[in-house]
Order: structure tokens, then sequence, then C-alpha cells
């Protein structure tokens, strides 16, 4: 095809009547040719070939059933799209299969790499493809940028969608709108909500959804979601098109009917959530679809594996049935910890495969978005490849993926590593919900001892690659995720501290070592939170110091000592052992805090277990946003629930913060002794409203 001693030059050929966009993909050709040869090669705008030249034919035809064709015939070579933006991706296929070109090389064109002199190609093929879905969107911080999207064949909801997600409200804020735009409740109007058969809302949305087209041709789809809440219009209207007090789909359907009737050009989605319920028993228009979430059975498990794949089989069906667009709305992260690595690229492969299987067209894969991830490059490449072939053999992936990123040795020790979790993750049936804390992490993919080692092999690589921000910032999830490990087990070979033979937590060096690191790591990396709320890096750290500063040599002499529960316990957190294992809370109410909801925490503990103590300390958190506060009171009673001492702790109006509560036992110089079986009864906050309790560590000392 291309020799330079030999003077073998094709040229590009696109037809004379060639739009920009055409010529902007014969550019883009050329731009690939010359990082693998060094050498641009001439564009000849012609509908007619001269017989003396080779060339490179780049077409568009709409009536060819595959996305891309790529072929040979003769001495020429034809790329052809059925549309200009498959004729882009036939290019970089061309690319991907015939010369050493990955997108890391193309994304860093400085980079000093070997040209090729010479380029061979077979003397006939013919490959033509199409994806298995036909839109595929990896929502992470990657796919954001034009050239991994080229690259990568997949789509990006800022270019496609002109309403987005629970959006109603943002673009009709403009508006003066009528009250009759709102959900009816009985004789009330709710403004939490809309009224889906509401003329004035229609008018306002249509108005908007023609100007957002106008503006951008591209802007083809449109979801139009009820506000996130269980609210449901019961009006006369609603009611009359089949709305019940719980599901408001009927009317939902009706709205996007009469939107996909005069906008037959454009796409209208609404999603299978929450109100969105039964199928309307009218017939939808052929521009209207759905997307059904994951959200509730998404738990790290391959759902034809799981107790929920009947249900979900059935509702696709019945979706599928009743109109052709169904998209899926899948979840790849933890969004409790963006540190978590969440192995899940072979479930995801497994679920794509079902998805493609039940005929589902279209499947949106919720990522961190514009926050880092563990990995989250690793995922988007092999997500994207996924979505367009279920079928590709992941581990070659994973192990390309790598070797074209990294120096071997790091490569190598990623690979082996990645590959091993991602393999624990699918086989074991633990289920790790996309809000999860560290404890069941571990308990599903996140062995120490292997992470220990791995984390150690990792961190020989630093002196070489500091200056790798990639690494950097892997380094400071890695580092992160370790700290979480030895949080979570507290005392112990895995944890941060040890206890001496004196009963003293002996805080471990090795913390304050890492403490370190993950502050240097996550500057250079330039990394500032670590969750879907924005929790910081440094108020991560900072908590981290404050609480092993007060814990080394803190006498312990409740550690896992003997010990009942008398109040009612619930659902979730039955695991008493957490008030007293050495583990500490921060301000992630699902990493070692014990809950309490339904009852005041109530505690029977007898006194030979604790003789040795003069106080006893408790640790609460206050996170109001999820309706947990500190407690009103704490009792020391006996066994007949006489008081023998209290505590009264004042209001605090704290949203999002720990403290320590100490409370002196009663001793022979008090008028009260501590009997030989004593009760401590942690009162909850005396409101209104459904409130929790969350202990973390009880200490006697």
């Amino acid at each position: 095809m291309f020799s330079k001693s030999k003077k073998i030059y094709p040229k590009i050929s696109i037809p004379f009547s060639a739009d920009i966009q055409v010529s902007d993909a014969a550019d883009e050709f050329n731009t690939n040719f010359k990082l693998v040869t060094g050498e641009y090669l001439k564009i000849e705008r012609s509908n007619s070939l001269n017989s003396n030249y080779s060339y490179i034919l780049l077409r568009i035809n709409p009536t060819q059933k595959s996305n891309f064709c790529i072929y040979k015939k003769g001495k020429n070579i034809t790329i052809q799209g059925a549309t200009v933006q498959n004729l882009v991706y036939g290019i970089t296929n061309f690319f991907k299969r015939y010369t050493n070109l990955n997108f890391q090389e193309k994304n860093n064109p400085e980079k000093e790499r070997i040209l090729t002199t010479e380029l061979y190609v077979p003397n006939q093929f013919n490959v033509c493809d199409s994806p298995k879905f036909e839109y595929r969107e990896p929502y992470f911080l990657a796919n954001f940028e034009p050239e991994f999207r080229a690259w990568n064949k997949t789509n990006y909801l800022e270019l496609e969608w002109g309403i987005w997600g629970h959006n109603l409200p943002k673009i009709l804020k403009k508006y003066n709108l009528p009250q009759t735009v709102y959900a009816k409740v009985g004789n009330r109007r709710i403004e939490k909500q809309f009224c889906f058969t509401s003329d004035s809302l229609f008018k306002y949305v249509n108005e908007k959804v023609k100007r957002a087209y106008k503006s951008d041709n591209f802007l083809k789809k449109y979801m139009i979601l009820p506000n996130d809440n269980n609210i449901v219009c019961t009006c006369g209207t609603c009611k009359a098109v089949g709305n019940s007090t719980t599901d408001a789909a009927p009317a939902v359907f009706t709205f996007l009917n009469k939107l996909a009737k005069d906008n037959k050009k454009l796409s209208f989605f609404t999603t299978a959530y929450i109100t969105v319920k039964e199928i309307p028993r009218f017939d939808p228009e052929p521009n209207v679809g759905i997307f059904y979430s994951t959200i509730a059975i998404q738990k790290g498990i391959p759902i034809e594996n799981s107790k929920y794949f009947k249900k979900f089989e059935n509702d696709i069906k019945r979706w599928r049935a009743y109109l052709n667009n169904i998209y899926i709305w899948d979840y790849t992260v933890n969004f409790d910890n963006y540190f978590d690595i969440y192995p899940i690229i072979k479930v995801t492969q497994s679920n794509l495969k079902l998805y493609e299987k039940l005929g589902v067209k279209g499947v949106f894969l919720h990522g961190s978005a514009y926050n880092y991830s563990t990995f989250q490059d690793l995922k988007t490449t092999l997500f994207a490849k996924l979505l367009w072939n279920p079928d590709i053999n992941v581990d070659k992936e994973i192990n390309d993926y790598f070797h074209n990123r990294f120096p071997k040795k790091l490569a190598n020790v990623l690979t082996n590593y990645y590959i091993f979790i991602d393999n624990s993750f699918i086989t074991g049936k633990t289920e790790l919900g996309i809000y999860s804390g560290i404890h069941e992490t571990v308990k599903k993919y996140l062995d120490p001892k292997v992470f220990f080692d791995f984390y150690n092999e990792f961190d020989t690589h630093t002196e070489t690659n500091k200056f790798d921000k990639e690494y950097l910032k892997i380094a400071t999830a890695l580092t992160f995720l370790k700290l979480e490990i030895m949080r979570d087990y507290g005392l112990g070979v895995y944890g941060f501290a040890n206890l001496n033979t004196n009963n003293e937590i002996i805080v471990k060096d090795e913390a304050g070592a890492l403490l370190s690191k993950l502050a240097a790591y996550s500057r250079s990396a330039d990394l500032k939170t670590y969750n879907e709320v924005n929790y910081k890096i440094d108020d991560y750290i900072n908590s981290w110091r404050k609480t092993i500063y007060k814990y080394h040599k803190r006498k312990h002499y409740f550690y896992k000592k003997p010990f009942e529960v008398l109040s009612k316990l619930d659902e979730g957190y039955t695991n008493i052992a957490v008030l007293n294992d050495g583990a500490f809370g921060l301000n992630d109410y699902n990493t070692n805090w014990h809950i309490s909801s339904i009852d005041d925490l109530i505690l029977r503990i007898e006194k030979k277990d604790i003789s040795k103590s003069k106080k006893m300390i408790f640790s609460f958190l206050q996170d109001t946003k999820h309706a947990i506060y500190y407690p009103s009171s704490i009792e020391i009673l006996d066994t007949n629930y006489k008081l023998i001492k209290k505590i009264n702790l004042p209001p605090d109006k704290s949203n999002l913060e720990t403290k320590e509560v100490s409370l002196t036992l009663p001793t022979e110089f008090d008028k009260e002794q501590l009997p030989k079986k004593f009760i401590v009864k942690v009162n909850k906050l005396n409101i209104v409203s459904k409130n929790a309790l969350a202990c973390d560590e009880i200490i006697f000392n």
C-alpha cells in the first residue's frame, strides 16, 4: 500500500461534490497516516480515477446495510460509511486493523514514535461492521472528548439530547407558568410535580423542543421525565387517560405522543422509573422510546444470574412488545466511593449480551461523569468496545490497554491484578450495590492480602512515574483504598493499629505514612473529592489524623468483649460487633457506623469485662441529609432500669460532623455503684420526623 523507499504513495479520493464533513474525514485519514508514516497523502477531489495511481476512496452510501465497510478491489481501497460519522468510524477501524496506531499514540502526537516506512495490506479484503447497539455512551470524563468518541465510536448526550434527565423545571423556569401545569392531588396543585395532560405544559415544552432543534439540528433526542418523587397527578384529564394514584405512565405517554406527532424527525423518551410503571393501553408513536433503569438491580452480579432476572426479563419483553426504542440506563461505579475499583467490566459484558438478546437498542453506562474514578480510562475504553461488540476478549483488551499506556513492568503488574479482581468480581455471588461501604467491597472482591501485596508492588514504580498524571491518579485512589481497608479492619494485621498487652491502642507508623502519600498524590494529580456528593480528600485526611492522634495509646478495655443489645435492630445493621471492634467511622454513614432508627440503642454489659475502666467514650455521627442526628442523652441504668447516671447532650446544628462524648463511670465515691451487670441507653433525638442514631466505637478506658 505504501513504501517510502519505493516511492509508493496512494492518493486519497473524495467525490467532487463532497461537503465539508467528508473533506474533514479525508483530513482525519491523513492525520492518522502522518502519525504512522510521517508522510501526508495528496487528497484528490474528483469523480474519476487515474489508472496510473492507487487510491484510498472515501465514500458515503446511505443505502448500505452496515454502518461502514472497508474493502480492496484491484489496487484501490474503499472506506465507505452509511453516514459521515460512520465513514470516520471506518477510517478509525482501518488504522486499528492494518497499522500499529493506537488511541494513546493518536491522542499524544508529540510523543516520539518509530515511523513505518512500509505499509502492507492483504491483496483482497472485504470487512463490514455494525454495532450491536445504536446508542452507546459510557458516561465518563474520557468520553467527553471528541477525539475519544471518534476513535471509540461512542455517543455523547450533550451533542444529541435537547433535554436530558430531570430538567423540565430548569428549562421552564423562565416562563410565567400557570398553576394548571402542576400536578393536582385531591383539590391542591403541587408544584413539585407536573400535570402531563396540561395544554399549557405541552405548549411551553414543545416550544423549547422546536427552539432547541432549530438552533442545532443534531439535537434529535429529548427526555421527558416526571420530577424525581412519588407524586402523581390525578386531575380529571389525567385520570381519564388512565392515571392511578401511583402510576403516571398514561399521562406521560400521552404527552410524549403529542410531542412525537408534532416533531416527527425527533425522538422522545421517558424512563421506567418511580411513577412510570405500567404500560399504557393505547399505542405509542413510532418515535417514542423508554429508558429502563437498572438502579434497583445493579448489584455487581450478572443480571441473568441474579434473583432479579425473571422480573427484568419480563419487564423488557413487555416494553419491547409495546415500543421499539428501548434503552437501558446502567451503572458502573460505586457512587459512595469513586476510588473503589468496582471492576464491573465482565459483569457489564454479560449484561450487554443479555440486553442485545432482549432487543435493547441503546445503553447509557452511568459512570463518574466529570469526577475521577479508579481506572476510569480503562473502563471507558473497554465499555466503548463492548457497546459496539459485547463478544470481545476482555482479558486481551485489558492487557492491550495497560501495555499501550504504561511501561512494560508496570503494565504487567496492573494487568495481572485487574484481571484477577475482575474475575473475582464476576464469580463472587456476594452483592455489591452502587452505594456501598468498604466493608461490602472487601467481602465482594477486595481481598486485603492480595491488595496489600499488589499495592506494595505498584508503589515500587512511583519514582519512575512521578510525573505521569494518570499514574498519580491511580496512586491516589489505591492509597485511599488501602487506608479504607485499614480503617474497616480496625486493629490487627490489616488494621491501622494494634492492641498491646496493656490494652493500649498503638497506631502503626504506616497509617501516618499513607496519609502523607495520599496528600501528596492527590495534590500532584489535582484530585480533590472522592464520591458523588463531593466529600473532600483533605477533610478525609484531617479526620483520619485527628482520630488516630486521639486513639494512639488510648486504653480499650472493651475491645471485642461480649455484650448484649436489648433494643430492636435495624435491618442491615444487625452486626453489633462494629460497636467495639476498634474500627472507626468518618463522615460516610455506611462504613463502621451502627445505625439505629427504629429504637434507642440499649446495651447490657458485665462490669467484670471493664473493671479497670474509669470512663466510657462514644463516637457519634450527625448527617442531617440522611436524617441521622446526635443523641439527646446517654444513661447508665441497673438491670431494673433504675437510673444510675445520665448525661444530656446540647442541641447541635452541624449538618455533617462526628464527635466524641465521654461519661465518667460511677465509683466507690459516688452514691450509686456500678452493678455487676448494667445497662447503657443511648437515646435518640426526640423530633417529630423520622430520624436515626449512628454510633461507632464504644470505648471503656
